[in-house]
């Protein structure tokens, strides 16, 4: 996932090659999450059963509890705070506030709505199948994880402007946090392998979406903090109506009396 800097690509620019790749790209994701659903109600439910691990040794059980944190909003979300903040005061601008709290509002309210609608048992059941009331599919400790630390990278990518190297050392760490988490749940049992999966997938989705919109987006727009915002918007409110223009009234024009011609009379002889 690389963007260029906002300053370097001009709108028609982004237009052509950084937004529409980006939509194409999540959208392709959304569709390998739809197919990635279909095999888990499926072929893959003996997968999830071979992962569905012993309970890990009792002095195992603090350490993995530890790095379980890292996909936690209360640990990844102050260190986006961070990011975020940095964005701002390089470019002076409240854009990375409301960049930030919209995608990962977005991405909360989609885990749960998938969650609410699939309904997949946790593994302490022992029972892979959907629709049975649960709230394992998607796991939002993994879809926390490629989201959150992925708009770390991002937001330092295209607001700070670090260089290729740091970036892809960023992207690193988040790949590398991504299969620590997935190896932590599984070996909890706290989650079924597909749904680790699945939330590593919506998590993409939702960091697509947030970017190509973001670079859509001119920079001008939500540039204001909360107090510029709310001002603008009484403005709006308490803006009095346009009075409708006055049409002056239409006078006829003044046709002048048509006298007929005086004949001159012929005296009789």
């Amino acid at each position: 996932m690389g963007w260029r800097r906002r300053s370097e690509a001009t709108a028609h620019d982004d237009w052509t090659s950084e937004v529409s790749s980006g939509l194409a790209l999540a959208g392709f994701l959304f569709l390998v999450f739809v197919g990635f659903t279909l095999l888990a109600m499926g072929p893959l439910i003996s997968l999830d059963a071979y992962f569905n691990l012993a309970p890990p040794p009792h002095g195992w059980v603090p350490f993995l509890h530890v790095l379980d944190r890292i996909g936690q909003r209360a640990v990844c979300l102050p260190v986006l705070a961070v990011a975020t903040f940095v964005a701002c005061r390089y470019r002076e601008t409240w854009r990375p506030v409301w960049v930030v709290a919209a995608s990962v509002f977005s991405l909360n309210l989609l885990v749960l709505v998938l969650k609410v609608l699939l309904g997949r048992g946790q593994p302490g059941a022992a029972d892979p199948a959907f629709f049975v009331g649960g709230m394992a599919y998607p796991s939002g400790h993994t879809s926390n994880i490629v989201l959150v630390y992925g708009l770390v990278v991002y937001l330092l990518g295209s607001y700070r402007a670090v260089s290729v190297t740091t970036r892809r050392v960023m992207w690193s760490v988040v790949v590398l946090l991504s299969a620590t988490m997935v190896v932590t749940s599984l070996t909890l049992n706290w989650h079924w392998f597909a749904d680790l999966i699945a939330g590593l997938i919506i998590g993409g989705v939702v960091l697509q979406l947030t970017a190509a919109i973001d670079t859509a987006v001119p920079d001008t727009v939500l540039s204001g903090g909360p107090r510029q915002l709310l001002r603008a918007a009484r403005r709006r409110l308490h803006r009095a109506p346009a009075e409708p223009p006055v049409v002056p009234p239409v006078v006829p024009p003044v046709v002048p009396p048509v006298v007929p011609p005086v004949v001159p009379r012929r005296d009789a002889s």
